[in-house]
């Protein structure tokens, strides 16, 4: 009975990881709680069950059908979450105090946006998630600015005309944003024109627009490039990066941080 009770127990600060965190590894859980890997692999079993969690290889994320206070209202990509967890946590070393920044729609911008509630900054964005989590933290300190126009549906943002003439108003420090792939040659892409158009429209109120890419986004071209490799103040990478293209990236002149 009291092993039990402490599962129960266990499980309910694990649950409380991943709300936080998105993602979870049986390995560092495992460290932790100082278990075996398998009592922790039983855990997120039973928490499955549950419908709390859905596992994958290695370790599980949060279930976003289940667990509507949690539910992003996008299409969140989990692939590579450790390293966009770690880019963001770097990228959140870059805002002080007073700062006055935007974010993109992208699921690094989410990310990022759940590290900064207890700093007091402004923050400029077209995502809904990103302003439902400030929205939902009842103690942050962020004040919250969003520019309006036509839904997208599939990435929950505001894209279109009105979005980009909203966003000409505003001057801010920092511009973060994501892609679906940069190239040395061609610059940085995005799948849909119209996020491009709104990224586009951010680096032009930008003191610093900031780059926040895996590795797998090195060298990948899709539907449209909406500014150039040589226009990115800062790229912040994870450690997948291999050292030829790292040297090829601070050879074009790209001040390049690699998050830990």
């Amino acid at each position: 009975m009291r092993n039990n009770k402490i599962a129960i127990e266990r499980q309910k600060e694990i649950y409380s990881l991943i709300v936080q965190a998105g993602t979870v590894r049986v390995t560092n859980l495992s460290k932790r709680f100082k278990v075996t890997a398998e009592t922790i692999r039983r855990d997120l079993e039973q928490m499955e069950k549950d419908g709390l969690v859905q596992r994958i290889h290695g370790g599980a994320y949060i279930n976003q059908q289940e667990n509507k206070e949690t539910t992003l209202l996008f299409k969140q990509d989990h692939s590579n979450q450790e390293s966009k967890q770690a880019i963001a946590q770097e990228a959140a070393k870059l805002v002080k105090t007073g700062a006055i920044i935007a974010l993109d729609s992208s699921d690094i911008s989410y990310e990022l946006a759940k590290k900064l509630v207890d700093i007091d900054i402004t923050v400029i964005t077209n995502s809904i998630p990103v302003t439902l989590e400030f929205l939902n933290r009842n103690d942050n300190k962020v004040k919250v600015i969003t520019v309006g126009g036509y839904l997208n549906k599939e990435m929950s943002s505001f894209i279109g005309t009105v979005t980009e003439k909203s966003i000409e108003v505003y001057n801010v420090d920092m511009f973060f944003f994501s892609c679906s792939g940069f190239h040395l040659e061609y610059g940085v892409y995005e799948n849909n024109e119209m996020e491009a158009q709104v990224k586009y429209k951010f680096t032009t109120i930008s003191e610093e627009s900031i780059l926040l890419a895996d590795h797998t986004k090195f060298g990948q071209k899709s539907l449209t490039s909406f500014i150039g490799i040589d226009k990115i103040h800062k790229l912040i990478m994870d450690q997948g990066v291999a050292i030829h293209n790292l040297t090829a990236l601070k050879n074009k002149g790209v001040h390049v941080e690699i998050a830990k």
